[in-house]
């Protein structure tokens, strides 16, 4: 019986436009799910998921044990969000995944601040956080994420139809894509692992 099967290029292309679709989506639910009144715990946690989420597929990723690719490295967003795209890369950056005390570039200062909270007697060390976006601010992100979103399911689509008949083919059940090459399965059955104890 003659199986269909993509290239192992194909295979490491679903595997990575699969997770930044899935990065993007998880970005647009934060950014949905930040409360319109100020709540800071919450509204700092689903900022920081945001960022992290949004600036993962244009970080480097361990696609096989040999190579690292950076998903959409190479695809640049719209022309009128450019400064929003750098600015989002940039708060991931050095606000959230790492604290720096010098300015991303294209500005003169850094939120990253040490506070002092002085009185008559002591002092007090406090340090800066990202508790709020405005609106704009937040529209122009989430449409960042729907533009690249878009992108991932354009690449996504083309070896999904191609494959459509043969993954379909399948017994019903829940199967993981392989990047592998032959003789090695690229469909095989999903066994979930136990967690750790």
């Amino acid at each position: 019986m003659f199986s269909l099967r993509p290239s192992f290029q194909e295979l490491k292309d679903v595997w990575l436009y699969g997770f930044a679709r899935s990065s993007l989506h998880e970005a647009i639910a934060c950014l949905d799910g930040v409360p319109s009144a100020a709540s800071d715990t919450v509204t700092r946690a689903l900022l920081s998921t945001t960022f992290i989420a949004y600036a993962r597929p244009f970080s480097a990723w361990q696609v096989t044990s040999s190579e690292r690719v950076v998903p959409l490295a190479k695809i640049n967003p719209p022309p009128h969000l450019l400064q929003n795209h750098k600015d989002a890369l940039a708060v991931r950056n050095k606000l959230i995944g790492h604290k720096d005390a010098t300015p991303g570039e294209g500005h003169s200062t850094t939120p990253n601040m040490i506070l002092l909270h002085v009185t008559p007697t002591h002092f007090d060390l406090h340090t800066t956080t990202i508790d709020s976006m405005d609106e704009p601010a937040r529209m122009a992100l989430r449409e960042l994420c729907m533009f690249f979103v878009d992108h991932c399911e354009a690449k996504l689509r083309r070896v999904t139809r191609i494959y459509h008949s043969e993954i379909t083919s399948k017994d019903p059940g829940i199967y993981e894509l392989v990047v592998a090459k032959p003789p090695d399965e690229w469909i095989r059955p999903f066994r979930p692992q136990s967690s750790a104890a």
